[in-house]
């Protein structure tokens, strides 16, 4: 929801003034709630709570009367005491009166985000909904927002069109590097860690970069506890029926008491597995998968410094789809016109050759300094390693060994300052540096290399009444040494080349009334080519491709403007945004209409190239509460894509997409709490908007699919369990997707019923046993 009231209250100048801060919680499940608002009765004074749920107030000694609140949850009304700078928590507990929503616009002053960006947040319950999906699955949910998938168990977010390399990921604040490059390259990312998931849709690259030249997903686990002497935990158990997927996550956190006042940690852990995949009418052979995922964190905060530590380790083994690999080109052309499977196969939690290894490890440390209580400096360090390894059939290859090594290396450092004024200005400005090296073994696709990035940015912000303006420009330096491979004379090339370029930013906010707002933003940035684009060359066994880069590829150049209208009341909620983004040089991965016969057989050839392209389109997201239990939503995304170049359609652009539903609350019922049921019906419109005789096969029809989900809460041992049961393509329909591509080889998967639980509970409430 948009919370756009800031306001400032007076204070006398002979009267002493205290900080008072604490963080805004879900009492139900602890998630922190942001942008809720803190008001100090009979003044005007009041702020906001920032993206994880804290707040900072100066108040007067004496007794405070606050009243907090947050729509979709109860409000609070205390008095407290005040007599020095001190912390106090709010714990808001859900409300069936409350308009349920997860869209929340960036009105708020955070040096993370673009304010005049569009910045969708996923969390609470509809962010639970989610667990045991990858994160591109999760993110479905959002208007704008849809996947690259690579059959069943991979699956790669787009916003606005656009995916891989033009979409930055951040886990825990740190910028995602691994092999994105890949059509099947998902995230390694474990969404079990995540409390909220914001994702802005936009060039965001003067924050973030140019790997954000279409937006950002920041995965962010909750703020770790700052209660002394307190010691919670959670566990989350998932099962599926299609695949037999079956995930357990636990997580143990708590804050030290006494002498190590300060001093909070997190320990979490998941492990999943997932067998055979089953469409309405077949089992995809070798489709299962395990995962093993762990992360800890740990913290000192002082309210003028504090130091932080995390880990995260994602480990996982991907069967591949044993239809793509084939013979002859007579067999895959058949294959292809067929549509599907021509062996038949039972299920099984083995995972054959050909499979796919991932194993993605990230450390972090960051600190920060106030300098006075309006400006911060922080400091950030990370490494990263990355290892992929990939094996083929046995049929196809004698040796043991994979048929592709890949291993990245990444080194990162960050520097940002953050400032704020009484007249109305506030900014950021940052240095960044990267440094980037890839070892590889075994068959040739990517060569290696060593990168060096370098980049410095201003953010600046005015609010003055009804407005808000927002400027901000970037520049980066990328230098990068290639050590290519040349079949023809067999030796090893060396390419150095280097690139830069200037991004920015102008948007402004202006609040109609106290529920209507319009927000514009226009965002120049660019992209240099990645490694893969210009210089793959080999088998990618894993999606039955030869692929071939261009070293002569352009940087990429974007122009993308938005305009964002948005009404909020205590009934309805209606976001409308449009938007237009001009890429000159856009690279992409077209078929050559050829098949490429290697050893290990036929396979499709995909090609790199360029071409000067615009994307325009429109996200319409609406929520209407008729009554108070009842909720009814629409989403809506439309995209239109054409490539000037060649005077025609855009290939592999989403198609139009529709989803609508509704939630309806019946309360508390005996010994259940919160009893809610929905249904939604979601539908993909046929692409048709594509270059003619473009594809090895044609787009794939509309499909229309039903879900349904039931979610209550029990009392268990004193503690509010969830339990959640949702069943996808309710109606079980046969369907192939446009953007999934194994769509030449199968269908989608058929009908799936999801059991959920969630149980947090409470172990230690200053070191009292609970």
């Amino acid at each position: 929801m948009v919370f756009i009231s800031f306001c400032y209250a007076q204070q006398g100048e002979n009267k002493a003034l205290f900080q008072l801060s604490g963080i805004i919680t879900d009492a139900s499940n602890g998630a922190s709630l942001p942008a809720a608002t803190i008001s100090v009765k009979g003044t005007e004074l009041g702020v906001q709570s920032d993206k994880n749920g804290k707040y900072i107030l100066k108040v007067s000694a004496g007794k405070v009367h606050l009243y907090c609140q947050y729509l979709g949850y109860m409000a609070e009304d205390t008095i407290i005491e005040v007599s020095a700078n001190r912390q106090f928590n709010f714990l808001l507990h859900p409300s069936s009166q409350g308009l349920k929503q997860i869209t929340i616009q960036a009105t708020a002053d955070n040096h993370k985000e673009i304010a005049t960006q569009n910045l969708t947040v996923l969390q609470g319950t509809d962010l639970d909904r989610t667990r045991g999906l990858s994160l591109g699955e999760a993110l479905k949910s959002v208007t704008g927002v849809t996947t690259y998938q690579t059959g069943p168990s991979i699956a790669k977010p787009v916003i606005h069109g656009l995916t891989g390399s033009r979409v930055a990921i951040l886990n825990n604040g740190v910028t995602l590097q691994a092999q994105q490059w890949g059509q099947e390259h998902a995230p390694e990312i474990d969404p079990f860690v995540a409390n909220q998931i914001e994702v802005i849709k936009g060039a965001a690259g003067i924050r973030y970069g140019a790997d954000a030249i279409s937006g950002v997903i920041s995965v962010n686990p909750k703020p770790l506890p700052t209660d002394t002497g307190s010691m919670d935990a959670e566990v989350n158990a998932v099962g599926m029926t299609n695949s037999r997927l079956g995930a357990f996550s636990a997580m143990l956190e708590g804050a030290l008491g006494k002498k190590l006042a300060g001093f909070s940690y997190r320990l979490q852990g998941t492990f999943k597995r997932a067998g055979n995949t089953s469409t309405p009418d077949y089992v995809l052979g070798n489709t299962g998968l395990m995962e093993d995922d762990f992360s800890a964190a740990v913290q000192y905060h002082h309210k003028n410094y504090g130091i932080e530590g995390y880990f995260s380790n994602f480990n996982t083994k991907l069967g591949i789809e044993y239809d793509t690999e084939v013979g002859s080109i007579t067999d895959l052309e058949q294959k292809i016109a067929i549509g599907h499977p021509v062996t038949y196969y039972d299920f099984t939690y083995l995972i054959d050759r050909p499979y796919q290894t991932v194993n993605h490890s990230t450390a972090k440390v960051k600190g920060f300094l106030n300098i006075s209580d309006s400006s911060k400096i922080e400091l950030q360090y990370s490494y990263q390693v990355n290892t992929r390894q990939e094996f083929e059939e046995l049929s196809f290859s004698p040796s043991l060994a994979p048929a592709i090594y890949l291993q990245i290396h990444t080194a990162a450092v960050e520097a940002n300052f953050d400032h704020k004024d009484g007249g109305g200005f506030s900014g950021t400005v940052g240095l960044s540096g990267v440094n980037q090296g890839n070892i590889r073994m075994y068959g040739y696709l990517i060569p290696n290399y060593v990168d060096y990035d370098g980049g410095a940015y201003v953010i600046e912000k005015y609010r003055h009444n009804k407005w808000l303006f927002e400027a901000g420009a970037r520049y980066d330096y990328r230098w990068l040494q290639a050590y290519a491979f040349d079949a023809d004379q067999a030796k090893i090339n060396t390419t150095t080349t280097s690139y830069s370029g200037t991004s920015a930013t102008a948007g402004a906010t202006y609040n109609l009334t106290d529920n209507l707002k319009i927000t514009g933003n226009y965002s120049a940035a660019f992209r240099p080519p990645s490694i893969n684009e210009l210089y793959i060359d080999g088998v990618h066994q894993s999606i039955g491709e030869f692929e071939i880069g261009d070293a002569n590829l352009k940087t990429e150049r974007a122009n993308d403007f938005s305009l964002d209208l948005n009404y909020t009341s205590k009934w309805l909620l209606v976001d409308l945004e449009g938007y237009y983004n001009r890429i000159n040089n856009f690279i992409f991965e077209e078929p050559t209409d050829q098949y490429y016969h290697a050893q290990s057989g036929a396979l499709l050839e995909f090609q790199y190239t360029q071409a000067n392209v615009f994307f325009r389109g429109a996200d319409l997201n609406v929520l209407i509460k008729p009554l108070d239990s009842l909720d009814i939503s629409s989403k809506t995304s439309l995209i239109y894509a054409w490539n000037e170049t060649i005077h025609d359609y855009l290939i592999y652009t989403p198609p139009t997409r529709l989803q609508n539903g509704f939630t309806y609350h019946f309360g508390n019922l005996g010994a259940f709490r919160n009893i809610s049921v929905g249904a939604e019906n979601i539908y993909v419109a046929k692409q048709t908007h594509v270059p003619v005789g473009y594809d090895f096969a044609p787009p794939p029809n509309a499909y229309s699919l039903y879900n349904a989900h039931i979610g209550f809460k029990l009392i268990i041992n004193k503690t509010l369990a969830d339990f959640d049961i949702a069943a996808n393509n309710l109606t079980n329909v046969a369907y192939k997707d446009y953007l999934d591509r194994f769509r030449y080889f199968a269908d989608e998967p058929g009908r799936n019923i999801i059991f959920r639980l969630r149980v947090p509970f409470k172990i230690l409430n200053n070191n009292n046993k609970q």
